[in-house]
């Protein structure tokens, strides 16, 4: 499988590269990076080892390759994030009008005793945790709608917010419905929801309770009447609220292969490595995906 999800990958880079417009300045190409980038993280290793050419089959080997020092200065610029774009957007694939998105929190974890600054204490799987936190919005493509990484302590509710204002500004003329677990359910979030034309489900922690005396969104209590009884009058509101567990599937496939998201390796630390490697890892989730469903260019 790793051959077949490598193959996608080099695919889309060599898509992208064909219509990049390289600076003269460079003596590797920002492709050359993006793809030693890949390779390591493929294959759970620091760039460092993928600058070696023993470490590359003879199929997949590059005529040259950067040393550490051009990768760590290179990751770090604006062309690698907007060749990174160019490659997710190609691996998403056309985006058809999906009516149902998921959102969704993944700790990522690292030691206890770790002295990365950007790392913090927060709620992890099953108690407390120190690391990182995935907040992501999934619908039916191989890479998420949005997805941002914070420290583990950051709450999910404002970026909940923050990735549907951006949903809305790249989706046109989208709507539909957001399903999200308890930890949503919030006046804000439904507004937020109802300006892009989707209605939030979130069930409340306390069903069949009052509404209480504070700001009461109308679209909240609309997604009150869909998933509690005795306003449900039909079983349409619990049978779409049902869909949101795909997104456990999208995460748990995420983590379930070799070369997947597991908890963050030891050379993997602070903010700016830890969101260029889940980058990584999606997109080759996203190949793994587009191969399992034999998905073309």
């Amino acid at each position: 499988m790793e051959r077949e999800i490598w193959s996608e990958l080099s695919q889309a880079i060599c898509e992208v590269a064909c219509r990049w417009k390289e600076s003269p300045r460079f003596t590797h190409s920002t492709a050359l990076i993006v793809r030693v980038h890949l390779w390591s993280a493929l294959h759970d290793r620091p760039t460092s080892w993928a600058c070696h050419a023993q470490n590359w089959d003879s199929r997949t080997r590059p005529s040259t390759l950067p040393d550490q020092s051009t990768m760590s200065r290179r990751l770090g610029t604006a062309g690698f994030t907007t060749f990174m774009k160019a490659v997710s957007a190609r691996m998403a694939g056309k985006s058809g009008s999906s009516l149902l998105k998921r959102v969704d929190g993944k700790p990522l974890t690292v030691a206890a005793h770790s002295s990365d600054k950007h790392a913090t204490w927060g709620r992890g799987a099953g108690g407390k945790a120190r690391g990182f936190k995935m907040h992501s919005i999934w619908s039916a493509q191989p890479m998420p709608v949005q997805w941002i990484v914070t420290p583990l302590n950051v709450s999910e509710k404002p970026m909940a917010r923050r990735m549907i204002k951006r949903m809305g500004q790249s989706e046109k003329g989208g709507g539909g419905y957001l399903l999200a677990d308890g930890y949503y359910d919030s006046s804000e979030l439904y507004d937020e929801c109802a300006k892009i034309g989707y209605q939030l489900l979130a069930p409340r922690q306390h069903p069949g309770s009052g509404l209480g005396h504070h700001y009461v969104s109308d679209h909240r209590i609309r997604g009150i009447e869909l998933l509690e009884p005795p306003a449900r009058i039909n079983p349409f509101g619990p049978d779409l609220y049902r869909q949101r567990l795909q997104v456990e599937r999208d995460l748990g496939n995420l983590t379930s292969f070799g070369g997947g998201l597991m908890n963050l390796p030891p050379w993997v630390r602070t903010m700016p490595r830890v969101r260029r490697w889940v980058w990584a890892k999606l997109l080759i989730n996203a190949a793994r995906i587009r191969c399992r469903r034999g998905i073309g260019a």
